[in-house]
């Protein structure tokens, strides 16, 4: 009896000690998916930039033709480090969730549109450092109660690395807080928090202006 024991305890141990070790594993994974060098697309789930397409130009409409949902554009400025001369070639990575709350998928989605769903696009600024996206304004999501709906987005270039920026917010949301606004890591240089108004054909409009991040 006394072996038995000894054994199942010797057992409770290596399986406690396995456990520990596959969760430093998961942690360590974990945060190399935030590090903003991380952009191996098996281990990060929040890259998108790679996936760009071949003829990915500065502007670009993202939902299919009857996707519902109140229109809207945002539209911008990169810049170079300094905050005054325009960047061009930059590719941004913009994607949502739809008009309930949720990311959407057909079921034939590739690469992290299996996560972030088909309301998803990218742009490559112009000479000028311009951008532009038409979508729909999205719904915050259902399942984090309180969070302000958003759009996120994810930037790369030349001698830049992806990275994420903190999501777009918008002014009139009451969800966002102090508590958010305290949160910010990655703005952009500008406030991720815009503005919207409408034009003369109902659609909502939004500026969002970015200020690249210097890499050594």
């Amino acid at each position: 009896m006394k072996k038995i024991l000894h054994l199942c305890l010797i057992s409770s141990l290596i399986s406690l000690t396995a456990c520990g070790q596959n969760k430093n594993k998961t942690d360590n994974v974990s945060t190399q998916v935030t590090t903003l060098e991380s952009t191996n697309q098996e281990e990060c789930n929040w890259c998108g930039t790679s996936e760009a397409p071949e003829d990915v130009t500065w502007n670009t409409v993202i939902p299919p033709k009857g996707e519902l949902g109140e229109q809207l554009i945002i539209s911008g400025t990169v810049y170079l480090p300094d905050g005054k001369t325009p960047a061009k070639d930059i590719i941004i990575y913009v994607h949502h969730t739809n008009y309930e709350g949720i990311y959407p998928k057909k079921g034939n989605e590739k690469g992290n549109g299996q996560y972030h769903g088909y309301l998803r696009g990218w742009m490559k600024t112009d000479s000028n450092g311009k951008y532009e996206f038409k979508t729909i304004r999205p719904a915050p999501y259902h399942s984090h109660e309180g969070e302000p709906a958003h759009i996120h987005y994810n930037i790369q270039g030349p001698e830049y690395p992806e990275y994420w920026l903190t999501a777009i917010w918008f002014a009139d949301d009451t969800r966002v807080t102090d508590e958010y606004l305290k949160s910010v890591k990655r703005s952009g240089g500008f406030s991720n928090v815009i503005s919207l108004t409408k034009d003369e054909n109902k659609i909502l409009r939004g500026t969002r202006n970015i200020i690249l991040e210097t890499f050594k």
